[in-house]
This record gives structure tokens, sequence and C-alpha cells, in this order.
């Protein structure tokens, strides 16, 4: 079976992100589909992946050590993607996701408090960027990675975290920490002002279409 759509896993327990996917649609070059696990039909990141190009699993609210029943179907979906060389994008939650799925290390920064706002990321030239660049962008969270797993590198750093981005030193696999995907209606959630937006969002794009390219 040929592989033909992105699939965009949204794992949001509280509030599903429909605008940020919304914003990938319309970038993306190939047809994707939707995917709420903890909100909806668990079982559909599942059955959608023999027919998916790639993954995009975006941010949420839940922790990597939380004890749920849908974080093991989502690890299994990223072994299988893994074993048939499907690109994956991690972003904040997914980025943490991948990192603690694949043998790093996640824990709380700041004592614990959940900080938000936009920063500057220094993001090394890499197998997904094709240059060095600072990127200003959107971020909320209160964990992050603090170890690398193994056959990663970190392709990312900022002033406030040490690991902002990782990638697999063979395969199409890469995270994120900041918002790279973020809507206008994710941001304003985070206070952000349409002028600091208008910046990050240019900055996210042009990640988000490199990994376009992968797929």
């Amino acid at each position: 079976m040929s592989r033909s759509g992105l699939m965009v896993i949204d794992p949001s327990i509280t509030h599903p992100e429909i605008a940020s996917f919304n914003k990938i649609v319309e970038a993306c070059p190939v047809p994707c589909t939707y995917h709420l696990p903890v909100m909806s039909d668990l079982d559909s990141i599942s059955r959608a992946l023999s027919n998916s190009c790639g993954i995009i699993i975006l941010g949420s609210a839940a922790s990597v050590y939380d004890k749920t029943n849908w974080q093991p179907i989502l690890g299994e979906v990223l072994d299988r993607a893994m074993i048939n060389d499907i690109p994956v994008l991690g972003i904040c939650f997914g980025h943490q996701f991948l990192a603690s799925q694949l043998g790093g290390k996640v824990e709380h920064l700041w004592d614990g408090g959940k900080r938000r706002g936009t920063r500057d990321v220094n993001i090394k030239m890499n197998s997904l960027i094709d240059s060095d660049r600072i990127c200003n962008l959107i971020y909320s969270h209160q964990e992050g990675i603090v170890q690398c797993p193994d056959d990663f590198e970190i392709i990312a750093y900022s002033d406030m975290v040490q690991i902002e981005g990782i990638g697999h030193t063979k395969k199409a696999i890469w995270g994120f920490q900041t918002h790279i995907e973020a809507s206008w209606s994710f941001a304003q959630r985070q206070g952000i002002s349409p002028e600091d937006y208008e910046k990050a969002n240019e900055h996210g794009t042009q990640i988000m279409e490199s990994f376009f390219k992968e797929i």
C-alpha cells in the first residue's frame, strides 16, 4: 500500500488544536489526517499508519510520566514508524515523547513552573535545516529534555533550554521544544502579541516547510 498522507497526532487532554492542524493542512503538500487519541479515537493512529508518509506529534498538557493507556499505543506507532522509515516530527510534548520513548530523559524545568512567551533559539545546521540560524519561536511548557537519546544529536539550544531540538543521526526523526506550528489562536492563549506572533510564525513556518520536504 502506498503511503499518501501526513498523520497529525494531537495528544491534547483539554483543548484540541484544530486551528494549528488547519494551518498545517494549508501549508502541507500532501493530504493530512487529524487524530485525537486521548479525547476521541485511540485506535485511529494505529489504523492510519500504513497509509502515512509522515507523522507530526503535537503538544499536550500531558506529561511523559503520566500513567495513561494512550501513551504506550503512541509509543508502538512511533516504533513502527521508525522500522518503516516514516519521517517523524515531534513538537513540545511530541518532542519530549520522542526522547522519553527512545531512551532519553525528560524532567521538570524551572522548579516545575510553566513558562510561556517567545525566545531566540539557536539552530545548528543539520539533516533538516541547511544552515545555522537564530529563530524567535513560541514556547509554553514546564518540562524539557535533559538527556538526549542514543543515536540523536542536539540540533538546537537557547539560553533557557539546553536541548531545544533533537535529530536522529540516521533516520528522518526530529523534535523541537518550541511551538513551530503555532496558530494565532494558540498564540493568543499564551499571551503573545500580534507583532511577536508574526515574527515567530515566519521562523516556525520555515522549519515546518523543511519537514514537509522530507515526506
